[in-house]
């Protein structure tokens, strides 16, 4: 009896400790890209929803303006954000989804309706993205969604950042992948050698079982675009969601 209590001992021992000491991917043996694609891609298929409060910068040769944001996004197909100037004033509301968007601009009180495109998002959010896109950068899931097929990737490591890169005619895209949180903390897109694109996810926090950065940057140095957000807090998966968008009657209607 007591032999069979501490082998038990030892059993349990090993199963909960040598379990949860045993990292996602082994750095000593050679990295197979495809594996750890596949766990960043299972690890954001994890984050459901996010609710997050923070601040808000852009800055472009067209607009520039921050103020504190509150976001409410349920994936893959809906965003309600609200920006609010000193003293609470609300300089803008928006709720999008893959089809369609309303947004509320407190300056004018006017209110913008039309499809999600990439040209209206521009105009209304500033953001020259596709929707899935924002949904990914905003809440810390970016994937590999823009890479090539059929085309390998050429790997590095160092410490515990995996870099792919993928070279397909003058474009380059490089990821940087965290092993440690399994999760994109760097993206560059390079046209003939010139950086056209960074996006950078910094101070990973566990969340609810989840590493999200709390600092995302998005840098597009040929434009002079620049776009971040930096949260103050955060909440994921807490189903079910619920938006409120408003605005008010008063507020002149425009459609695009």
């Amino acid at each position: 009896m007591r032999i069979s209590s501490i082998l038990l001992t030892i059993a349990i021992s090993i199963t909960v400790f040598g379990c949860a000491g045993t990292p996602a991917i082994d750095t000593s043996k050679p990295i197979d890209p495809d594996r750890v694609i596949s766990l960043v891609e299972k690890r954001n298929a994890g984050l459901q929803a996010l609710e997050g409060y923070g601040k808000l910068s852009v800055d472009s040769p067209e607009f520039s303006n921050s103020g504190s944001v509150s976001l409410t996004i349920l994936k893959p197909d809906s965003m309600q954000l609200e920006i609010s100037g000193p003293f609470g004033v609300t300089l803008a509301r928006a709720m999008v989804t893959r089809t369609d968007f309303v947004f509320y601009n407190g300056w004018e009180n006017t209110v913008a309706e039309g499809e999600t495109t990439v040209g209206n998002l521009r105009k209304v959010l500033r953001l020259a993205l596709g929707f899935s896109d924002i949904l990914d950068i905003m809440t810390g899931t970016f994937g590999f969604g823009l890479v090539p097929e059929n085309i390998p990737p050429v790997t590095a490591l160092d410490g515990s950042e995996y870099t792919l890169t993928w070279r397909d005619g003058n474009e380059t895209l490089e990821y940087v992948v965290d092993l440690d949180y399994l999760a994109v903390q760097h993206f560059t897109r390079r046209e003939q050698g010139i950086v056209q694109e960074e996006i950078t996810f910094r101070d990973f926090r566990k969340k609810s079982g989840f590493h999200l950065p709390q600092v995302i940057t998005i840098s597009r140095p040929s434009n002079d675009e620049s776009f971040s957000i930096v949260y103050s807090s955060q909440s994921i998966n807490d189903l079910p969601v619920e938006f409120t968008f408003s605005y008010p009657n008063s507020a002149r209607k425009i459609s695009f």
